[in-house]
Protein backbone atom coordinates (compact mmCIF):
# COMPACT_ATOMS: atom_id res chain seq x y z
CA UNK A 1 0.00 0.00 0.00
CA UNK A 2 1.63 3.29 -0.67
CA UNK A 3 2.30 6.13 1.84
CA UNK A 4 2.19 9.30 0.55
CA UNK A 5 4.54 11.96 1.80
CA UNK A 6 4.38 15.72 0.14
CA UNK A 7 6.68 19.68 0.54
CA UNK A 8 5.34 22.73 1.23
CA UNK A 9 8.22 25.48 0.88
CA UNK A 10 9.26 29.16 0.18
CA UNK A 11 10.63 29.94 -3.42
CA UNK A 12 13.83 31.42 -3.55
CA UNK A 13 12.97 35.01 -2.35
CA UNK A 14 11.41 34.32 0.50
CA UNK A 15 14.48 31.81 2.25
CA UNK A 16 16.49 33.01 4.90
CA UNK A 17 19.60 32.98 2.87
CA UNK A 18 20.48 33.75 -0.44
CA UNK A 19 18.76 31.15 -2.75
CA UNK A 20 21.71 29.52 -4.79
CA UNK A 21 24.32 32.10 -3.99
CA UNK A 22 25.10 31.51 -0.45
CA UNK A 23 26.35 27.84 -1.00
CA UNK A 24 27.07 26.73 2.18
CA UNK A 25 24.43 27.39 3.17
CA UNK A 26 22.11 26.31 0.29
CA UNK A 27 23.95 22.72 0.68
CA UNK A 28 23.10 22.36 4.42
CA UNK A 29 19.56 23.02 3.69
CA UNK A 30 19.94 19.91 0.94
CA UNK A 31 20.99 18.36 2.74
CA UNK A 32 18.68 19.10 5.68
CA UNK A 33 15.26 18.18 2.83
CA UNK A 34 17.62 15.18 1.64
CA UNK A 35 17.43 13.65 5.19
CA UNK A 36 13.75 14.91 5.58
CA UNK A 37 13.05 12.69 2.58
CA UNK A 38 14.80 9.97 3.76
CA UNK A 39 13.53 9.74 7.42
CA UNK A 40 9.84 9.86 5.66
CA UNK A 41 11.15 6.78 3.03
CA UNK A 42 12.93 4.76 6.12
CA UNK A 43 11.04 6.22 9.52
CA UNK A 44 7.43 6.80 8.28
CA UNK A 45 7.27 4.37 4.91
CA UNK A 46 6.35 6.30 2.51
CA UNK A 47 6.53 5.42 -1.37
CA UNK A 48 4.86 8.29 -3.20
CA UNK A 49 5.75 11.96 -2.80
CA UNK A 50 4.14 15.15 -4.25
CA UNK A 51 5.90 17.87 -5.37
CA UNK A 52 3.96 21.60 -6.09
CA UNK A 53 6.99 21.96 -8.75
CA UNK A 54 6.70 25.46 -7.71
CA UNK A 55 10.60 27.24 -7.58
CA UNK A 56 12.25 27.03 -4.53
CA UNK A 57 11.63 24.61 -1.67
CA UNK A 58 9.49 22.38 -4.11
CA UNK A 59 11.54 21.72 -6.65
CA UNK A 60 14.41 21.05 -4.78
CA UNK A 61 12.67 18.03 -3.07
CA UNK A 62 11.02 17.03 -6.71
CA UNK A 63 14.97 16.70 -7.78
CA UNK A 64 15.98 15.04 -4.50
CA UNK A 65 12.99 12.73 -4.95
CA UNK A 66 14.65 12.32 -8.44
CA UNK A 67 18.07 11.50 -7.86
CA UNK A 68 17.13 9.21 -4.61
CA UNK A 69 14.50 6.87 -7.03
CA UNK A 70 17.10 7.15 -10.01
CA UNK A 71 20.41 6.95 -8.91
CA UNK A 72 20.05 5.19 -5.14
CA UNK A 73 17.24 3.27 -6.51
CA UNK A 74 14.50 3.45 -3.77
CA UNK A 75 11.36 1.69 -4.96
CA UNK A 76 9.89 5.35 -4.43
CA UNK A 77 7.58 7.52 -7.05
CA UNK A 78 7.00 11.08 -7.65
CA UNK A 79 4.06 13.17 -8.82
CA UNK A 80 4.05 16.25 -9.92
CA UNK A 81 0.52 18.66 -8.62
CA UNK A 82 0.73 21.63 -11.61
CA UNK A 83 -1.60 24.51 -10.02
CA UNK A 84 -2.50 25.71 -13.54
CA UNK A 85 -1.32 25.20 -17.05
CA UNK A 86 0.95 28.35 -17.23
CA UNK A 87 2.34 28.14 -14.01
CA UNK A 88 5.95 29.10 -15.45
CA UNK A 89 4.30 31.97 -17.27
CA UNK A 90 6.78 34.46 -15.97
CA UNK A 91 9.72 32.16 -14.67
CA UNK A 92 13.71 32.24 -16.43
CA UNK A 93 14.75 30.13 -18.87
CA UNK A 94 16.85 28.15 -16.10
CA UNK A 95 14.04 27.39 -13.79
CA UNK A 96 11.72 26.40 -16.94
CA UNK A 97 14.23 24.11 -17.78
CA UNK A 98 14.15 22.05 -14.27
CA UNK A 99 10.83 22.10 -14.09
CA UNK A 100 10.67 20.63 -17.67
CA UNK A 101 13.16 17.91 -16.77
CA UNK A 102 11.32 17.52 -13.54
CA UNK A 103 8.12 16.94 -15.44
CA UNK A 104 9.46 14.39 -17.88
CA UNK A 105 10.75 12.26 -15.44
CA UNK A 106 7.95 12.76 -13.06
CA UNK A 107 5.68 8.98 -12.71
CA UNK A 108 2.80 11.19 -12.40
CA UNK A 109 1.23 14.83 -13.26
CA UNK A 110 -1.68 15.89 -12.00
CA UNK A 111 -2.95 19.43 -13.41
CA UNK A 112 -5.44 20.96 -10.75
CA UNK A 113 -6.94 24.33 -12.36
CA UNK A 114 -6.54 24.06 -16.54
CA UNK A 115 -6.35 28.05 -16.04
CA UNK A 116 -5.04 30.65 -13.28
CA UNK A 117 -7.29 31.41 -10.69
CA UNK A 118 -6.76 33.66 -7.20
CA UNK A 119 -7.15 30.31 -5.41
CA UNK A 120 -5.21 28.20 -7.63
CA UNK A 121 -2.36 27.45 -5.59
CA UNK A 122 -4.23 27.07 -2.39
CA UNK A 123 -6.20 24.60 -3.63
CA UNK A 124 -2.97 22.56 -5.12
CA UNK A 125 -1.47 23.04 -1.64
CA UNK A 126 -4.70 21.48 0.27
CA UNK A 127 -4.67 18.70 -2.60
CA UNK A 128 -1.27 17.43 -1.78
CA UNK A 129 -2.21 17.61 1.73
CA UNK A 130 -4.93 15.61 1.56
CA UNK A 131 -3.74 13.23 -0.11
CA UNK A 132 -0.40 13.09 1.87
CA UNK A 133 0.46 11.14 5.29
CA UNK A 134 3.76 13.10 5.76
CA UNK A 135 4.27 16.95 5.29
CA UNK A 136 7.57 18.09 4.94
CA UNK A 137 8.01 22.20 5.53
CA UNK A 138 10.61 24.20 4.53
CA UNK A 139 9.69 27.41 6.42
CA UNK A 140 11.27 30.36 7.58
CA UNK A 141 9.34 31.68 10.77
CA UNK A 142 7.09 34.35 8.97
CA UNK A 143 3.60 33.18 9.91
CA UNK A 144 2.35 34.32 6.77
CA UNK A 145 1.48 33.26 3.33
CA UNK A 146 1.33 30.11 1.52
CA UNK A 147 3.86 27.71 2.96
CA UNK A 148 1.99 28.80 6.64
CA UNK A 149 -1.07 27.80 5.23
CA UNK A 150 -0.39 25.10 4.65
CA UNK A 151 1.51 23.70 7.47
CA UNK A 152 -1.63 25.19 9.28
CA UNK A 153 -4.06 23.33 6.86
CA UNK A 154 -2.12 20.49 7.85
CA UNK A 155 -2.39 20.85 11.10
CA UNK A 156 -6.05 20.80 10.88
CA UNK A 157 -6.02 17.74 9.21
CA UNK A 158 -4.01 16.21 11.50
CA UNK A 159 -0.78 15.43 9.38
CA UNK A 160 2.56 14.49 10.64
CA UNK A 161 4.68 17.54 10.32
CA UNK A 162 8.44 17.28 9.50
CA UNK A 163 9.61 21.02 9.46
CA UNK A 164 12.91 22.37 8.22
CA UNK A 165 13.66 26.04 9.96
CA UNK A 166 14.95 27.76 7.53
Amino acid sequence: MKKFCCCTGHRPKSFTFEYGKDEKKHKAYLEQLRQKILLAINGYGATHFISGLAIGADTDFAEIVLYLRDTEKYPITLECAIPCRNQTLKWSEKDKQRYDNVLRRADEINLISDNYTPDCMLKRNRYMVDKSELVIAVFNGVEKGGTWYTINYAKKENKKIEIIEL
